[in-house]
């Protein structure tokens, strides 16, 4: 039969074990945490999307979404004034890809691309492709490419 000392001492050492546990198990989640992306939506006129320059004042990037556009655009900040349009299609088998960490992941054969659209993993070898934009009347002008329109 177990005394009250020996009952505590278990019980207690359970307690501590399990609170451990949780507090790195926690931290260790907390640290796999992917930051906040700010999508913004839009729509087209004549193949083209035009973003206000100041929704990117407030970060580097940008994630947009067009309707009945296939693909979403990612709009990165190099410096004040210097932007790159990337449309997120993976350039190995086509499929959508998603924002991880700094760069870019596709989730249907694992390429990685860096925040610049170069190819980090493959399969992929091709770097992503760069949109031409422009700024004009306080606005960042995307041309979208017109073979990636849905129906």
């Amino acid at each position: 039969m177990m005394d009250r000392r020996d009952f505590l001492k278990k019980t207690c050492g359970t307690c501590a074990a399990i609170g451990l546990g949780t507090f790195f198990l926690g931290a260790t989640l907390e640290s796999c945490k992917t930051a906040a992306v700010s999508v913004l939506r839009t729509g087209s006129a004549n193949g083209m999307i035009s973003i206000p320059m100041a929704s990117l004042e407030q970060s580097d990037f940008k994630l947009v979404r067009v309707n009945n556009y296939n693909y979403d655009i990612a709009i990165v900040k190099q410096k004040p004034g210097d932007y790159l349009a990337l449309l997120l299609m993976c350039t190995h088998a086509g499929q959508a890809l998603t924002k991880a960490g700094s760069g870019f992941f596709c989730p249907l054969h694992g390429s990685r691309f860096s925040e610049t659209g170069e190819a980090l993993k493959g399969p992929a070898t091709d770097p992503l492709q760069h949109l031409p934009l422009k700024i004009e009347n306080q606005n960042l002008i995307i041309k979208l490419d017109p073979d990636y329109y849905s129906s």
